[in-house]
Order: structure tokens, then C-alpha cells, then sequence
């Protein structure tokens, strides 16, 4: 089986939806790429001037004569941001504010080997699986090296851009959205001229043969435009010529028709006086001037259709009544097709085109004689104004891949183009069509719904019950 791809407009649609998609993820990437570089900036920034600032009042603060006993107080006298740690190396060794959170063992070995060599220090690294900005200082007025240290936590940074992921999120979600939406708009406008250009093909394809685009004064669609509209007008064209062709032929063919249909009508009656093989001769002579006749006929009826010579002529009848007798009309005197009656269409009244829809039903009887050995039952249903007549046959049935070609003129399907199988032309259910579109109706053709081998014609015809 063929893969299904998707159409134009849906595959616009989601090509916009990608597109936004990826545009917001990009953009949300460079903010809170843009946004996490600035906040750590500023946090350090921040960090290295408090420290600064409490290195140089820890400095006033040490002599040659400070005791080691001292330091703590004098880290814890002044003032650092919440959750900042402190230490200091003196004489190589360690002393901390909080000897539970910060001690020599969170003290980066890079961190002390740059403050030992008497300069300033600066690191991002986690302490106690938090991540911390530790700067380190010297402090020269202490009698031995003596080192200030401060380690600020980023915690509200971190906190700060977790807030942010999900107003990106939602923004990233709102712009596939809106990139949606936009692409529903974009193909709105891009396809309408090719919606309307695919109407314009569907009413040319049912008949409206004087169906024309406008011009839209885009001069890429306007030489479109007449593209289509010089092919409607080469269609149109061509097939009044052919309409007219066949009609005139029609009409041509119908007098010398009628002198050979008199002249066959005099040797019949002198059918007697003649040998054998003038009598086979004869019957021969009669049966393709009779299919001939037909063929003529059928073939003034289609060019009225074609030239709109055509119209309704409706009435109102008694559906069950008019059914039994165009079928009676149909077929021959000593068999009786059963009709089936469904939803109370015994009683139905209907307007339609009598003499329409009669043929109709004659020209499928005479089909399925032909083919199928004759109408076997017919069943009629109404769904409120609508009309459903099912007419079925016990025959070989119809193929499925000539269910909708057998409607068209001169196809017979498998069974009518054996020879001797009959002897129709390909025009009857080409007629059927013609007859039933007049009405608003239509026509298709299933298996039968007992199962049974046999086909199922099946008519259609809207809004035709009288209230």
C-alpha cells in the first residue's frame, strides 16, 4: 500500500511549527546562556568587593603582636553577604569561621599554592555541594603570611535561573503557538487562489463547462489564471463542437434509418416467399438495424444533454405505484419482480420527472437482462425527503475496478464487450447518469446485501418526498 503523505497546507503548517520551535529553543538557549553569565558576573563582582573591602579592615586590624586566638573574632566583626564563608591562612595554617562547612579539606590546593606565592586568588568550585565564588586575599600587615579568604555562595543565582527555565518554556511554547498560527494564516492566503482554482476544476468536471477564474491582480497567479482559463474555454470549445457533431449525425442518420426500417418491415412480410438462407440474411439485416435505431437514439438523447436542450418535467406520484409499473413496462408480461417496501415508502408520495426516472428503471431492467438474467427484487427507502431505490440481480456480478466505468458512454464492462452478450452500445447507464444528475440524484453499483452472487444497483434521489 501507497505511504499517505501529508498535504501542502499541513506540511506549511508544520514546517512554520518547526520553524518556531527551533527559533524559540535558540533563543531561549542564548538567554539563559546570556542571563547566567551576567547574574555569576555580578555575583563576583560583588563578592570580590566585599572581600576586598573586609581584607583591608581585617589588615588595620593585625600587628606583629595579634595573637592567633584573635583571627575568628576578627573575621566574624565584619559584615559579609548571608551564608558567606570565611577563613584565613596564617602562618600556612587554617582558621574558619565555620569549621562544619568550611575547612582545609574545601580549600582548593590551586586556590592555597597561588595565595602562598603572595597573590591575589580567585576560583568557582562547590563546597559542600553547593557552588561558591572563593577569592583569597593576602593581608601584608600580619607578622607572618597571612591570607584573608572569603567564599560567597551562588546558590541564589542558581536559584534565579532555575526560576527562569519555565518562563522560557512557556515562551518557547507560546511562540511554536503563535509560529502555528501564522502558519495557518500564511497558508490561508498562499492556497486560497489554488482552492479556488480546484472548485473552478470541480464544477468544469460536473458539466458547468462556463466556469471562469477572476483575475486577482497578482501577476504571477493572473498568468495562471489564464492558463486555466484558456484551457475551459479550448474545453468548452471542443465539446460543443463534438455535441453538435453528434447531434447533427443524429438527426442525419434518422431518415435513411426510418427507409431501411420500412424496407426491412416489407421484406418481413414477404418472409415466407424467400429461400433460407435470404431469411437469415433478413434477420441479421433486422437485428443491427434495430441496434441501430437504438444507437441513434441514445445518441439524440446525449446530445440534448450536451447542449443543455434539456429539463424537468416533475410531478407527484405514489412511489410504490409508479415503481411497479415502469418495472412492469420493463420486463417481460409473465414474471413478476418483488418489491420490497421499507419505512412505510408503500404510501410515500414524491415529485420527480415521470418519464425520467421510468427510463431509467427500463434502461436497468434491460441491462440486466442482458447481463444478469433480469431484475430479480427491488427495494425502496426513505430517509426523511430522500429516496433510496436498490435494484438487485442474481448475475456474475460487477468487478470492482469497473464499478464506476460501466457509468461511462460506450463502456460496457467485461460482460458487454463479449461477443454476442448483447446488443447494446455502452450508452444505457451513460443515460442513467445523465437522467438521474438531471434530478439531483445518483447512481453507484455494490454487491448484493444478502450475500448472495449479484449485483446492486443503488439510486439515490434527494428532497424529492411531498410532505
Amino acid at each position: 500500500m501507497a505511504e499517505r503523505r501529508l498535504g501542502l497546507r499541513a506540511r506549511v503548517i508544520i514546517a512554520f511549527s518547526i520553524g518556531a520551535l527551533l527559533l524559540s529553543a535558540l533563543l531561549s538557549v542564548v538567554t539563559y546562556s546570556v542571563t547566567r553569565a551576567n547574574l555569576i558576573e555580578a555575583s563576583e563582582k560583588d563578592a570580590l568587593s566585599n572581600a576586598g573591602t573586609n581584607a583591608l579592615s581585617i589588615n588595620g586590624e593585625l600587628s606583629d603582636s595579634t595573637d592567633i586566638s584573635e583571627l575568628v573574632p576578627l573575621m566574624t566583626s565584619v559584615i559579609t553577604p548571608t551564608n558567606t564563608l570565611q577563613g584565613m591562612l596564617f602562618d600556612n595554617r587554617g582558621y574558619y569561621v565555620d569549621t562544619f562547612r568550611f575547612t582545609d579539606q574545601d580549600l582548593n590546593d590551586n586556590l592555597r599554592e597561588t595565595l602562598l606565592a603572595s597573590k591575589s586568588a580567585s576560583m568557582t568550585y562547590d563546597i559542600g555541594d553547593q557552588p561558591h565564588h572563593v577569592i583569597g586575599l593576602p593581608l601584608p600587615g600580619a607578622q607572618a603570611n597571612a591570607y584573608y579568604i572569603q567564599a560567597a555562595p551562588l546558590q541564589n543565582v542558581e536559584q534565579a535561573l532555575n526560576s527562569l527555565l519555565p518562563t522560557l518554556a512557556s515562551a518557547s511554547a507560546i511562540t511554536t503557538v503563535l509560529g502555528m498560527a501564522f502558519g495557518v494564516y500564511v497558508t490561508k492566503r498562499l492556497l486560497t487562489p489554488i482552492d479556488e482554482i480546484s472548485h473552478a476544476a470541480r464544477l468544469i468536471a460536473s458539466g458547468d463547462l462556463a466556469t471562469r477564474l477572476t483575475s486577482r491582480g497578482d501577476p504571477d497567479l493572473d498568468q495562471l489564471i489564464q492558463s486555466f482559463n484558456g484551457m475551459a474555454t479550448s474545453l468548452q470549445e471542443r465539446i460543443e463542437r463534438d455535441s453538435r457533431f453528434a447531434s447533427d449525425v443524429s438527426h442525419e442518420l434518422r431518415s435513411p434509418l426510418m427507409a431501411l426500417t420500412g424496407s426491412v418491415a416489407v421484406l418481413e412480410g414477404r418472409r415466407d416467399d424467400m429461400p433460407e438462407r435470404a431469411q437469415v440474411a433478413l434477420d441479421l439485416l433486422s437485428t443491427n438495424i434495430g441496434r441501430f435505431k437504438v444507437l441513434v437514439e441514445d445518441l439524440l438523447e446525449i446530445s440534448r444533454f450536451d447542449v443543455g436542450a434539456v429539463q424537468l418535467d416533475t410531478e407527484e406520484v405514489a412511489l410504490g405505484e409508479f415503481i411497479r409499473q415502469a418495472i412492469g413496462a420493463a420486463v417481460a408480461r409473465e414474471r413478476n419482480v418483488p418489491i420490497i417496501h421499507n419505512n412505510g415508502t408503500d404510501e410515500l408520495f414524491v415529485e420527480l420527472d415521470k418519464r425520467r426516472i421510468a427510463q431509467v428503471i427500463r434502461n436497468l431492467s434491460e441491462n440486466a437482462d442482458k447481463y444478469a438474467g433480469g431484475v430479480t427484487q427491488i427495494r425502496l427507502h426513505h430517509d426523511g425527503d430522500d429516496v433510496r431505490i436498490e435494484i438487485e440481480d442474481e448475475g456474475p456480478g460487477v468487478p470492482v475496478e469497473e464499478r464506476e466505468l460501466i457509468f461511462e458512454r460506450f463502456a460496457r464492462g467485461i460482460e458487454g464487450g463479449r461477443r454476442g452478450s448483447g446488443t447494446g452500445v455502452g450508452l444505457g447507464l451513460s443515460l442513467v447518469t445523465e437522467h438521474l444528475r438531471l434530478q439531483g440524484g445518483t447512481i453507484s453499483v455494490t454487491n448484493r446485501v444478502d450475500g448472495l452472487t449479484g449485483s446492486r444497483f443503488v439510486i439515490s434521489l434527494p428532497k424529492i418526498v411531498v410532505e
